[in-house]
């Protein structure tokens, strides 16, 4: 395992993988807008599209410098920081438009919202992961916000209090 350089990590290609999350949300509008067997692609997406990706690319298992300043990892930061509004918004957003769809069988609306829980659990907890181990209050709160949304809060004081105990000092939490 080597250690990418920071020159080579502030850069956007270096963070793209994590930006493809992104492309999660128009299929999920698209699997409510089209229903039928196009609410499956949504977990599957989820589950298995970054895998392939990772199969043919490679996985990539080297780690950042640990001594990359915060300003040259804005490309991490800002994903992690736009997610949390946009889960937002898939989430109450997928339950306004499904319960006024009549396109929509019970088992679409089912697996709709499967496709959206795993979403939510796959990426939103993931990046919550991230924003709870910085330092600035505001992605602290956006990681609560985005555990909160899945109904997983305490996850943040389990993993801080447990798995990190000396690097958390609780008046933190």
């Amino acid at each position: 395992m080597s250690t990418i350089p920071a020159s080579k990590v502030s850069k956007l290609t270096s963070a793209m993988p994590f930006w493809l999350s992104l492309l999660l949300i128009p299929l999920v509008m698209y699997s409510a807008y089209a229903g039928g067997w196009a609410v499956l692609l949504v977990p599957f997406a989820t589950w298995y599209l970054f895998s392939a990706i990772d199969f043919f690319s490679g996985v990539n298992e080297d780690n950042a410098d640990p001594q990359t300043p915060d300003d040259q990892l804005t490309w991490y930061k800002l994903i992690t920081a736009v997610w949390a509004p946009i889960q937002f918004c898939i989430i109450f957003g997928m339950i306004y438009f499904v319960t006024r769809a009549d396109h929509l069988s019970s088992w679409e609306q089912l697996f709709l919202f499967l496709g959206v829980g795993v979403i939510t659990g796959v990426i939103g907890i993931n990046y919550s992961h991230e924003l709870m181990h910085q330092k600035p209050k505001i992605e602290r709160r956006m990681g609560d916000a985005l555990l909160g949304m899945v109904l997983y809060s305490h996850f943040r004081s389990e993993h801080l209090l447990v798995h990190h105990p000396m690097s958390a000092p609780r008046a933190t939490l």
